[in-house]
């Protein structure tokens, strides 16, 4: 029909009874694409809705060619541009691959200065959307969106929409989100004009009245508070600007007190980001006292849960007592839904600043006192971990967890972790006449009924476990063991468990069971699972830093490593790769190799070390068909940057076909670190930008040397005791990779760094050996013992330096070796 009317009524029809996967839809297609060339232009706005609405991967295809057209061509009018750019953002999100590139980006981009607001709006989303698919492609975007917002925040005579004394308010906040899908710019010009943009937005927030005079209302505040905390995002991603960090975090304390409950909400989000950053860590911990208060009156489970998190983020070594107590008394009243996640974080909090591990145990049982339920099954393993590996705190583990159990009422998993400490630890209070062995017993049993047949599987191994620590109730716990409801038991584990162990405790060779339920060893040391856990509770959506996140992430995943190869010159999306982490131990024990290697780069290096200083020159061959050019490399240390000492001469930033280019880097040791440092690799070959991420073979082995003369059994037991036990001691127990070979393992040793020594140790398959570890702050001694074996393909390393960071550092590398 050629009746607007009619055509109005028919595009309704479609775009409210019709979806993109319609039948349907598809027949109106090619009317659509007449309707966008028609010269009249309420025709092209009718086919532009509809296709916002109900335009899929088909229609895209058919008609993406007209809007970009439409979008860009100068005689369109303003309200045609800006439902073509509405049009445009369903098709990125429906079909990005349609979206071209080059030409087309500048002139998008551009639009960003229009005169009409509306257009600016709207563009902005695409560009929004676009930019954080392909950053490179739309850096550009970055300069233009600082100059309008420049223009449209400090310009007196740029003309804008003014909502309530705001100007432009949501032009601002989409100009803001664009800023944070880049980097902080390099040029100073731009700096500046970025730097009273956002002076200026925290300004306004800070106003209690409107520049006119007039009296202030609600929808004033509203929305100078929205630019506010997207401005708090921003200033998170960038991490640079101490004074506006510590300005923000003082007034988004100021809203801590607010009768607002959303204020309330927005400010705790605020400054839980604030806390994360660099340098208002501190500002935002001022309010911890604030948030502590709020916590206790607060009716909005929403408000709490934010306060929650933001007393986790900003806790340290200083208030971790005070907030673990304040959340465990809030754990008694919180709502239902949030305490999984409250006993995650009191748990991760109490770990990770401990200072007397009694106290985690407190804090732990307590848990499982109080709120059990919610107690997962990371929670309760890591404690076990923790009591395991740590031998000064299993004697208080066990009395705790006895008096634990003395309570009738003591949680199920309270009665499954007492179970298990009271039969690893149970003989270290047995001389205690309250805690006597038979008492253990006697408790354990109490609570034997109430339990699930999976945890009563448990408790009958921790009964065949007190039969080998207290013989003398072998008898007892064989009785238990024969009782008809536990070897009649409908349950199949628990009939097959009783059988075994009763069989075991009947043995009449005395040395099986000792064997068997030999004493648990230590742990290997890795990173706590709570935390992952913890991850998969946390709505992403509700982190205000989330979004910085995700933007790296998704930039990792944009293409692989192998796509240099390609070398498309259409293509521009950066590549990007962890290239080297798997398998990279084994450059612990070798000077030299090839990092990283495809058909277009070839990265190699080799290494010098005497004393606490070292070379690495690391080569660059071009194995393309064409020149790499816009060529950098940095090296440094991501965690520990103190640690070593890294220097380096500029680089040629062009390499030609089949050239090789050396970086000499010199090396100071200053301190033990457990991570190498990194490489970062930027180029560009044939107009795609490549970044390459790369561990370097620098650890911290590689500074270890000889003893200036060897030692003998006395001298080496003598410096052995010295040094005593934890932390200066680190115990791994590792399974061998490999059939374990005497030979191979000292030859490991030797390269690793260590001098080994003959006729120390009275088993002649052990291994003995010294090393000094160099830094430039002074020499520290190491000792090392390997007790392989063979049987089980097991090694036992026990390492003892005079720095337990060093010990830690340096054990961990040699265990990951074997």
């Amino acid at each position: 029909s050629v009746t607007f009317s009619e055509k109005q009524m028919g595009y309704l029809f479609v775009s409210v009874l019709l979806t993109e996967n319609s039948e349907l839809s598809r027949l109106i297609i090619q009317n659509c694409k007449s309707d966008l060339a028609s010269p009249n232009e309420l025709f092209v706005c009718l086919a532009l809705h509809c296709i916002a609405n109900v335009g899929g991967k088909e229609m895209a295809a058919a008609v993406s060619r007209e809007v970009q057209q439409l979008l860009v061509a100068p005689q369109s009018p303003f309200f045609v541009k800006k439902k073509a750019a509405l049009c445009l953002l369903r098709f990125c999100r429906k079909a990005p691959e349609l979206i071209p590139k080059g030409d087309f980006t500048t002139r998008v981009v551009e639009l960003i200065t229009s005169p009409d607001l509306g257009v600016v709006t709207a563009v902005a989303s695409l560009v929004l959307t676009l930019a954080n698919h392909d950053p490179t492609e739309y850096r550009a975007a970055q300069h233009i969106a600082i100059n309008r917002l420049h223009r449209l925040l400090l310009n007196a005579t740029e003309e804008g929409y003014t909502y309530y004394s705001a100007r432009a308010p949501w032009i601002v906040i989409k100009l803001l989100r664009i800023l944070e899908v880049f980097p902080f710019p390099s040029d100073a010009a731009l700096t500046e004009r970025l730097n009273e943009c956002l002076s200026t937005v925290l300004a306004n927030a800070q106003k209690h009245v409107p520049d006119s005079g007039a009296k202030p209302k609600v929808n004033f505040f509203n929305a100078n508070n929205a630019c506010l905390f997207e401005l708090v995002n921003l200033v998170v991603h960038y991490d640079n600007n101490r004074d506006l960090q510590v300005k923000i975090a003082t007034l988004l304390g100021n809203f801590l007190t607010h009768k607002e409950v959303n204020m309330r909400y927005l400010a705790l989000e605020g400054l839980a980001a604030i806390g994360e950053t660099s340098h208002a860590r501190d500002a935002a911990r001022k309010h911890q006292a604030t948030v502590l208060r709020l916590l206790k009156s607060e009716k909005d489970a929403t408000v709490q849960q934010r306060a929650v998190h933001m007393l986790y983020t900003v806790c340290d070594t200083g208030a971790v007592q005070e907030t673990v107590r304040s959340l465990i008394e809030f754990l008694e009243t919180a709502e239902y839904n949030m305490r999984e996640e409250l006993v995650l974080k009191i748990a991760i909090l109490s770990e990770k600043y401990v200072v007397d591990y009694s106290w985690y145990v407190d804090v732990i049982l307590k848990l499982l006192r109080i709120s059990g339920d919610y107690v997962v099954e990371e929670v309760w393993h890591r404690i076990i971990q923790v009591i395991t590996n740590r031998q000064d705190v299993q004697d208080y583990a066990a009395k705790t967890c006895y008096e634990a159990l003395l309570n009738p009422a003591a949680h199920e998993t309270m009665v499954v972790v007492g179970a298990y400490v009271l039969g690893e630890y149970g003989n270290l209070i047995a001389n205690d006449p309250n805690s006597s062995p038979m008492k253990q017993l006697q408790v354990l049993q109490s609570h034997y009924p109430l339990l699930s047949a999976a945890n009563r599987a448990h408790l009958l191994t921790t009964y065949l476990k007190l039969s080998n620590l207290f013989p003398e109730m072998r008898q007892q716990i064989q009785q238990i063991l024969q009782s008809p409801n536990i070897r009649q038991s409908g349950d199949a584990e628990i009939q097959q468990r009783a059988n075994e162990y009763l069989q075991l405790s009947l043995l009449t060779n005395s040395a099986v069971l000792p064997a068997v339920l030999e004493e648990m060893p230590p742990f290997a040391e890795r990173e706590s699972s709570i935390l992952a856990k913890l991850d998969k509770l946390r709505d992403v959506a509700d982190d205000t830093s989330s979004r910085k996140q995700r933007r790296q992430v998704k930039a990792l995943e944009q293409v692989s490593a192998a796509a240099v190869a390609a070398a498309v010159p259409a293509q521009t999306a950066p590549v990007v790769a962890i290239a080297n982490a798997e398998g990279f131990e084994r450059y612990a024990l070798t000077n030299s190799g090839v990092l990283y290697e495809n058909p277009v780069i070839q990265i190699g290096a080799k290494g010098e070390f005497s004393g606490n200083v070292g070379r690495l020159t690391i080569f660059f061959g071009n194995r393309g068909q064409a020149a790499i050019t816009a060529f950098s490399a940095r090296a440094y240390m991501a965690e520990a940057p103190n640690a070593l000492r890294i220097q380096a001469k500029p680089l040629d930033p062009t390499i030609p076909p089949g050239a090789q280019l050396q970086l000499v880097l010199q090396l100071d040791c200053a301190a033990p670190f457990a991570e190498p440092p990194v490489l970062d690799v930027n180029l560009t070959y044939q107009s795609r930008s490549v970044l390459l991420t790369l561990k370097l073979p620098v650890f911290v082995n590689k500074f270890f040397g000889p003893l200036p003369a060897p030692l003998g059994p006395d001298e080496f037991f003598a410096k052995w005791n010295q040094l005593g036990g934890p932390p200066r001691e680190v115990r791994h127990i590792v399974k061998s990779k490999v059939p374990i070979d005497i030979g191979h393992m000292r030859s490991v040793l030797v390269d690793f760094g260590f001098s080994v020594l003959d006729g120390v140790d009275p088993n002649g398959n052990n291994a003995v050996g010294v090393a000094i570890l160099h830094t430039s702050a002074g020499q520290i001694g190491a000792l090392l013992r390997v007790e392989p074996n063979p049987s089980a393909q097991m090694y036992r390393l026990t390492m003892r330096m005079s720095s337990d960071v060093a010990c830690q550092c340096c054990c961990n590398l040699l265990a990951s070796l074997f």
